[in-house]
């Protein structure tokens, strides 16, 4: 018996589209808590006699592991031709696999002579794969504008449609396993490097044992001392990690539901519900990814009316007036519409526009007065409706809809929970788009196309709403605002707004908790309080949109911006020797001036050598614009075995790798939010917090219902 399905996360299909980081983001919450758990074991435990015993006995086996990983690693990219780690897909592109072998090529032809040079050597060809990934990437962005702006009747839609289908399906797939056993035969040497130059060096001083090899010295542990506490916690965790491994999304959330009931203080309940439903999720802004469905059974419903009232001869229209005049002015009778006798000011208001045209001579007058009320009437009637009410109906008329506009249908409603069976739910084939532009097609058409711009940022007030688990992507700022209504707040859209958000909340001071609400440049990681927003600054080359630009503001303690010691137009400093010394050097980069007003812009004159005479030095203008570049959402500022730790809830920066870009529970250092980093690489982070509000304790049941969550079947 097949398992209900009541979250996208679910359904197979929606899952591998919609959370293509679910297990490993899942198995990230997990390894995190446990670090800060074995920390708080071990770091004052004196007797560890008989762990570091064990301990010793792990990493022994753990060296071996690691020479083997790395010379399978290694062994692959030394293949020329890499075809049959291709064989599943089919056909497969051949000008990848070239693109493929001749990466190998190059780790045949260029491989380092020893140690010294392999982990720069990878990171080289990673940089290099990364650059390639960018390009396909931007070949295939292309081609989707052009594809979009292209007539479906037009002689290249179909073959360019087709390759681009086959890009996106075939070449980026398996670039993208290249570049994912990159990265993992550069992982090898956090294990591999270090005991690889000890061998380098004691064989080049010529003290390696008589018999022994390179293999059997990296496969045996010789600890430089006695284990401490640290090395035991860092080692339990990786062990609870590895017993991680193969565990499916259930497993993972079995082990999570345990720790929230175990200690459900310790995880409040917006961060139970962004692990839960958010966890893995793919990295896209959240705008277009949902509209409601009672908005589209109204707008089917309208030409509908406006036909049944075009059709109707002057006394009609009389009679009718007549009807609803009494209705409204009295409200008796059968059929009431609910918006006569609605109280809300949205709906009164329509009446008080459009039942005064019912009252004139006019035909014309009184016929578009019984649309503009008819329209009020399906509005209200639809609106009030619950959103499993018009999923039913929906489903009701299914058989009504063409395939293509059933398909966009659910793509953006919670019916793609039990609709959606098979890949590719997302995008309309070739012949569903040429379909729906046919001309019996265009009334429809142009309903679920209005219907999709209208609900385009809906979503938020949605969710604010409901809580539901509604869109199937988000950014950084979006994933925050998810995690500030399950704290019973609304925050504004994007990331300008928030500062001040957060300022005026900390002036007013109506939300009450403690700490009280706060914005500011943090100095400690204390002010990190669970649940806060983090907002970071950067410059950057384009001049940014509304939403990110960061303008002037002032904290209670006096903190602009900028940090001083870089806001200033200074002097350049430069140092010269011999016989330079006391002159004045030309050509070179000038320090960064700073136009500082509502917002911040620099900007400097750059030198570069001329790429074709590297004899002339060239002299560029560059500007920069503050904006703000990221938002995460605090779950724990605390000491781990690695050091001073900072856990948040976030999505990757929009300029990692494939990899890493989707939402979950990140860690960083305490001093990559407290620093400010260099002058040219700006990146400081502000807190704003304000205390919970009024949790919406129905709608939480209901999300973290773990009947729902781990059903039986």
């Amino acid at each position: 018996m097949a398992k209900p399905v009541y979250f996208n996360w679910q359904n197979e299909f929606l899952c591998k589209t919609i959370y293509p980081m679910r297990e490993v983001k899942l198995r990230d919450f997990l390894r995190f808590f446990a670090e800060i758990d074995k920390w708080v074991q071990y770091k004052d435990k004196t007797d560890i006699e008989e762990e570091s015993k064990k301990y010793l006995k792990a990493q022994e086996k753990l060296a071996r592991a690691a020479y083997d990983t790395y010379a399978v690693r290694k062994e692959y990219f030394m293949q020329p031709d890499a075809r049959v780690n291709y064989n599943e897909f089919d056909p497969i592109d051949e000008e990848e696999l070239a693109e493929i072998n001749k990466m190998h090529a190059v780790f045949i032809q260029s491989w380092p002579k020893d140690i010294r040079g392999e982990k720069n050597f990878v990171e080289l060809i990673i940089r290099n794969w990364r650059n390639h990934r960018k390009r396909v990437a931007a070949k295939i962005k292309s081609r989707k504008r052009r594809q979009a702006a292209m007539d479906p009747n037009h002689a290249k839609f179909e073959p360019e449609k087709k390759e681009l289908e086959f890009w996106e399906g075939t070449t980026l797939p398996m670039l993208d396993k290249e570049f994912d056993l990159l990265k993992a035969f550069l992982k090898t040497y956090d294990s591999i490097e270090k005991p690889k130059l000890d061998w380098y060096w004691m064989a080049k001083r010529g003290e390696t044992p008589k018999g022994m090899t390179e293999e059997d010295f990296l496969t045996q542990f010789e600890p430089e001392g006695e284990p401490d506490v640290r090395d035991i916690a860092l080692w339990k965790v990786a062990e609870y990690e590895e017993s991680l491994k193969g565990k499916d999304q259930y497993e993972l959330l079995a082990l999570i539901k345990e720790r929230f009931d175990k200690e459900p203080k310790r995880y409040p309940y917006w961060l139970q519900y962004m692990v839960v439903h958010f966890s893995g999720m793919r990295y896209a802004s959240a705008h277009g990814s949902w509209a409601d469905a009672r908005d589209l059974l109204i707008r089917l419903r309208e030409p509908e009316l406006e036909k049944e009232l075009k059709a109707l001869d002057s006394d009609a229209v009389a009679k009718l007036c007549e009807e609803k005049i009494a209705t409204y002015d009295h409200k008796k009778g059968k059929n009431i519409p609910a918006l006569a006798t609605a109280t809300e000011k949205k709906w009164t208001q329509q009446v008080e526009w459009y039942l005064p045209n019912l009252k004139t001579r006019g035909t014309g007058s009184r016929r578009l007065g019984l649309e503009q009320l008819g329209k009020g009437e399906v509005a209200c009637e639809y609106m009030r409706k619950t959103t499993q009410e018009a999923l039913d109906i929906l489903m009701t008329r299914k058989d009504e809809f063409p395939d293509w506009a059933w398909k966009e249908i659910v793509k953006l409603t919670p019916l793609r929970l039990t609709e959606v069976k098979s890949d590719g739910w997302e995008k309309l084939t070739s012949d569903e788009e040429q379909e729906s532009y046919a001309y019996e097609n265009y009334a429809l058409r142009k309903i679920i196309s209005d219907w999709k711009n209208h609900n385009t940022v809906l979503w938020r007030d949605e969710h604010g709403r409901s809580h539901q688990l509604i869109v199937t992507r988000a950014v950084c700022n979006e994933t925050a605002e998810h995690c500030q209504h399950m704290r019973g707040h609304l925050p504004p859209g994007g990331l300008t707004p928030k500062p001040n958000w957060y300022l005026s909340h900390e002036k007013s001071q109506t939300i009450k908790g403690d700490p009280a609400p706060y914005f500011t440049k943090a100095k400690t990681a204390e002010e990190y309080t669970t649940g806060a927003s983090v907002l970071w600054l950067r410059f950057v080359n384009k001049k940014p949109n509304a939403w990110q630009i960061a303008k002037s503001i002032v904290t209670k303690n006096g903190d602009g911006l900028l940090s001083g010691n870089i806001s200033g137009n200074r002097k350049q400093k430069i140092k010269k020797k011999g016989k330079d010394k006391g002159k004045k050097r030309k050509g070179g980069t000038t320090p960064w001036k700073y136009h500082i007003g509502e917002t911040v812009m620099r900007e400097r004159r750059v030198a570069y050598n001329d790429p074709k005479n590297p004899r002339k030095r060239i002299m560029s203008n560059q500007r920069q614009w503050l904006r703000w570049i990221h938002e995460a959402t605090v779950i724990q500022a605390t000491e781990t075995a690695e050091g001073k730790m900072m856990y948040t809830f976030e999505t990757a920066l929009p300029d990692d790798d494939k990899g890493t870009s989707s939402i979950g529970m990140f860690k960083s250092t305490q001093n990559y939010f407290l620093s400010d980093g260099k002058e040219d690489t700006y990146n400081r982070s502000f807190v704003g917090y304000i205390p919970e509000g009024e949790l919406p304790m129905e709608h939480i049941k209901e999300m973290l219902d773990w009947n729902k969550l781990l059903p039986k079947g």
